[in-house]
């Protein structure tokens, strides 16, 4: 009888245990597939609590944050020459995009988030522009994509954009066949100035002034595609250059030497220079020690530093497109200027289009990241960018700036000209 009472106490006690066992879950032994249901339950039980706590990871093609105010920084890829000859265009670039995120997370970011720039250094080599491009895309997981100065990068650059579906951001660039790669819909977004106007707006005035021009440039993708453009515009007015010449972008003054002995077999009234800032000192160089000079006129490439630096004062006299002028008298860039220089510690605004579009561009960027999705879809963001309306800007008030394609923020009606004297770039009015 006790015996019969011991077994019955045993099978209470091991039934007992099997529903406490189980109800605490699996144990080590139990198989996988009787853990499913339980595993499940689990992970929809983290995911739940990851989106409330706004700690989602960033994944797939775009990046996926928390939604509303707070969460996950929105990562931007920042591009540019950060190092080389083309520094002084990198630095352009990154000193006005930050000043443009001061203000942006100092109003409260976006929708209560902060962007968060992931830097990357080209070089002003197009193999490396390459690199880091898909770095940023496929590895970084960036939502978008902001910068880039030289030609020869951007153009490498803007298949690869299109096919991978991520929206690009030029401040600097002016290649015109950047924005013409194909792309249905295109996510490349350009507010800077466009070779297409920009040649129109230089030869215009050259053929309005002078009788004989000659038309030099590097032997760069700037340089040759700007040279297109530049004839294209000739064309136009039924005229033809009294020479037309390259010469090395990184040539010194003896190399440029033979170039200024072609311009003076021409005799031109005066040289249209499709180049940058170090090969335009040499050239300046090259004629004041050949005792030749000409006038020039040229793309805001030969607003860079470089072209003072290395002329030594022989820049003196060349005429520079531009969109923005350190010497400004408007209040609200003078103001600009002014916080430029305290934030920097420096006397000069170095490359001022570049610094003013970079931070308008920016500050355009932030205003699209608010509309709804924008901050975490790449697609909702191009979108948002090319239904843009207003932004009263530091160059201008920007009206539906990419309404149309290519996506173009300027055109030829947004420039006028600085010229060199005393080792400073000041507005001119012809």
């Amino acid at each position: 009888m006790i015996k019969r009472a011991r077994v019955t106490l045993l099978v209470i006690v091991s039934m007992f245990t099997t529903v406490l066992l189980a109800a605490c879950g699996p144990s080590a032994d139990t198989p996988v597939a009787a853990t499913t249901a339980a595993a499940s339950t689990t992970s929809a039980a983290a995911a739940t609590t990851a989106a409330a706590t706004g700690t989602t990871a960033a994944a797939g093609a775009t990046t996926a944050a928390a939604a509303g105010t707070g969460g996950a920084d929105i990562r931007i890829g920042l591009m540019g020459p950060f190092t080389g000859p083309s520094s002084s265009f990198g630095t352009a670039i990154e000193r006005g995009a930050k000043l443009a995120l001061d203000d942006i997370n100092a109003a409260g970011g976006i929708n209560g988030r902060k962007i968060a720039l992931i830097q990357r250094d080209d070089k002003a080599t197009p193999a490396e522009g390459i690199t880091i491009i898909k770095d940023l895309i496929d590895k970084e997981k960036v939502l978008a994509l902001f910068g880039t100065a030289n030609t020869a990068v951007g153009t490498g650059q803007a298949p690869i954009v299109n096919q991978s579906k991520v929206p690009w951001l030029i401040p600097v660039t002016t290649g015109t066949k950047i924005t013409e790669e194909p792309g249905d819909p295109s996510y490349i977004f350009r507010l800077s100035m466009v070779d297409r106007y920009q040649t129109k707006f230089v030869t215009e005035y050259a053929l309005s002034k002078y009788k004989k021009v000659a038309l030099i440039h590097d032997d760069t993708g700037y340089g040759t595609l700007g040279k297109d453009d530049v004839l294209a515009r000739f064309k136009e007015r039924n005229i033809t250059p009294v020479l037309v010449q390259s010469y090395k972008a990184n040539g010194t003054s003896d190399d440029m030497k033979p170039l200024i002995n072609q311009l003076k077999d021409a005799a031109p009234d005066a040289v249209i220079n499709w180049g940058l800032g170090t090969a335009g000192g040499n050239i300046k160089k090259a004629m004041k020690e050949l005792n030749s000079d000409f006038p020039v006129l040229g793309s805001w490439g030969l607003s860079q530093p470089e072209l003072h630096n290395v002329g030594g004062g022989a820049e003196s006299g060349t005429i520079v497109a531009q969109t923005f002028a350190s010497d400004t008298t408007v209040p609200k860039q003078a103001e600009f200027v002014a916080r430029y220089k305290s934030k920097y510690q420096t006397e000069s605004m170095d490359f001022p289009s570049g610094v003013a579009q970079s931070y308008d561009l920016m500050r355009i960027l932030g205003e699209a990241l608010k509309q709804p999705g924008a901050a975490d879809d790449r697609d909702k963001l191009r979108a948002a960018l090319e239904s843009f309306g207003t932004f009263d800007g530091i160059i201008k008030k920007y009206e539906k700036p990419w309404a149309t394609t290519p996506h173009e923020a300027f055109n030829d009606k947004d420039f006028f000209f600085s010229i060199w004297k005393d080792g400073k770039l000041v507005r001119y009015n012809p």
